[in-house]
């Protein structure tokens, strides 16, 4: 390729495929392109309130947290994804302060990926194709269900997805090398599914240079400088804070072992020859395609799928953010070539709707749940104090327990690999609070809290229910009361007369008097908690 080569000019060889005079547009198809893309804003908007927190929107933000307190990612709370969108993202929570609806309003940074997204979406398609296909371009990937959904929640994925979409741009509009290196190195600092991005940047130039005998003037050295200064920046600082160990352990090593715990990975390894072979077969084919960014993106997107199904060891919709733009102007580029458009746009439409309103659970509110437990956990504890949840949920407590416990580690923990101190860390620490019992706590660990915690509502405080012969067990020493539904009880403990508060060391004690009474940590019942009026607290 003469004068549109990867990491070289680009633009000015490309006009040749850009419409030179806006397309009109007839009034049915410009009524049902306004009318959708203010379905989709709206859609967006109530969305935005009511689908539900993912449990990784916490955990990210658990760790955007721990910056805006002196701690150092890996070193001091763990994370197994690259470092760029938490310390981007501290600077906003900071501001913010602690709040219980605090997921709603990290949400917002994310319209900001959002809209850079679909601004490049347009400008591509515009180059690619014409103004009509950009303008359905972007009305289709705004309703297409996995890209409505994942861009709104607080994940590195939307940050990871504009700095590709503005390379992506970059590269065809002809910007210097060293944006487009930079552009990508802040991509890699941001997910290390970057490294497939420049696989398929390259490869797909691989394609072009051998299918095609196109010459590709890349200034690779002028790219490769850009695109080591922020991850070089970051493994400097990390070095410097004693925290490259864990960063390596982390991000390396940690996520290398999750290839133990996949059982059918060798299935996509497997036929990774095949599909390699169909992709160089289609490359081939199609080789005298006149377009050759039409062509170049096409292939790219075959080099990235065949890639990450062969070798990448969790895959999800969220992985195929990069290709959801792509797929949104090859498709809205062949609707609006059908032989009845409109007829086949509507029904496009129509299906995303659908599926919309199915996989978005009929818009229903599902963050109050979040919004209500983030409320008791900010007057069960106070700044400063631990509390062991599975994933970082409660977002401003510091957690006893190193390990977040998604699937990877429960599979690691269950194989031996990682060891479950869930209870030696708890002790260790004087952690008297505790997310709610569910499946997602390892076994060992949840039994040992079952036994030691009792239920506030959508949070646990230390403490036991006393059995009927007056005995029961403290396993976290400390300051505990004795409750019944009225306030406090009356009786003897451990044979003194019980008269308020007391420290209590583990193990076993008893209590005489009441019966149907609750030892339970004595700050809780001070700041309003109590189990024997479980409730939904508003903060």
């Amino acid at each position: 390729m003469d004068r549109a080569a990867v990491f070289g000019t680009a633009g000015r060889g490309f006009e040749s495929l850009r419409a030179r005079q806006p397309h009109v547009l007839p009034k049915s198809e410009r009524l049902l392109l306004w009318s959708t893309l203010a379905a989709t804003l709206v859609l967006r908007a109530f969305a935005f309130f009511r689908y539900r927190f993912d449990s990784d929107e916490q955990q990210h933000l658990h760790v955007t947290w721990g910056w805006t307190v002196g701690k150092v990612q890996y070193r001091d709370l763990f994370d197994n994804h690259t470092p760029l969108f938490h310390i981007v993202t501290a600077p906003v929570l900071a501001t913010l302060g602690e709040r219980a609806d605090i997921l709603l309003w990290m949400r917002l940074p994310m319209l900001v990926a959002f809209a850079v997204v679909v601004w490049a979406t347009w400008d591509l398609a515009k180059r690619l194709y014409d103004e009509r296909v950009a303008l359905w371009s972007v009305a289709l990937l705004m309703l297409f269900p996995p890209f409505f959904l994942k861009s709104l929640e607080f994940r590195p994925d939307n940050l990871w997805n504009a700095l590709w979409m503005l390379a992506v741009v970059g590269l065809v509009r002809g910007w210097r090398p060293f944006v487009i290196g930079l552009l990508l190195g802040c991509a890699l600092a941001a997910s290390l599914k970057t490294s497939l991005l420049l696989i398929t940047l390259i490869g797909a130039a691989i394609f072009m240079i051998v299918f095609r005998r196109e010459r590709w003037n890349a200034r690779w050295l002028e790219a490769a400088v850009g695109f080591a200064i922020v991850p070089g920046a970051l493994a400097i600082y990390f070095i410097s804070a004693g925290a490259w160990d864990q960063l390596v352990y982390c991000i390396v090593t940690f996520n290398g072992d999750v290839v133990l715990t996949r059982k059918y990975l060798w299935i996509g390894r497997a036929l990774f020859p095949f599909t390699s072979a169909a992709l160089v077969y289609a490359g081939w084919r199609t080789r005298n395609a006149p377009h050759r960014w039409r062509w170049y993106f096409a292939i790219a997107m075959g080099v990235f799928t065949v890639t990450l199904a062969g070798f990448w060891p969790l895959i999800s919709p969220r992985d195929f953010l990069p290709l959801m733009p792509l797929a949104a102007i090859f498709t809205a580029a062949a609707l609006t070539r059908a032989h009845r458009p409109l007829m086949a746009i509507a029904a496009t439409i129509a299906i995303f709707l659908g599926a919309l309103y199915y996989y978005a659970d009929r818009f229903e509110n599902n963050t109050d749940w979040h919004v209500t437990m983030m409320s008791q956990a900010l007057r069960l504890t106070h700044p400063g104090e631990r509390l062991i949840d599975v994933k970082g949920e409660t977002i401003y407590r510091e957690r006893p327990f190193y390990y977040a416990l998604e699937v990877v580690t429960r599979s690691q923990i269950a194989q031996g690999r990682i060891a479950d101190t869930i209870a030696q860390d708890v002790v260790r620490t004087r952690t008297y609070a505790a997310q709610a019992d569910g499946p997602m706590w390892p076994p060992e660990g949840r039994a040992w809290l079952s036994d030691h915690f009792v239920n506030l509502g959508r949070l646990r405080a230390a403490g036991q229910w006393v059995k009927p012969d007056g005995s029961f067990t403290i396993g976290v020493p400390g300051e505990y009361v004795v409750l019944n539904d009225r306030g406090e009880a009356r009786g003897t403990l451990d044979g003194t007369p019980y008269a308020g508060a007391r420290v209590l060391a583990a193990g076993a004690h008893k209590f005489e008097g009441e019966t149907g009474v609750c030892v339970v940590w004595a700050p809780a019942y001070r700041r309003g908690l109590s189990p024997f009026h479980l409730r939904d607290l508003e903060f």
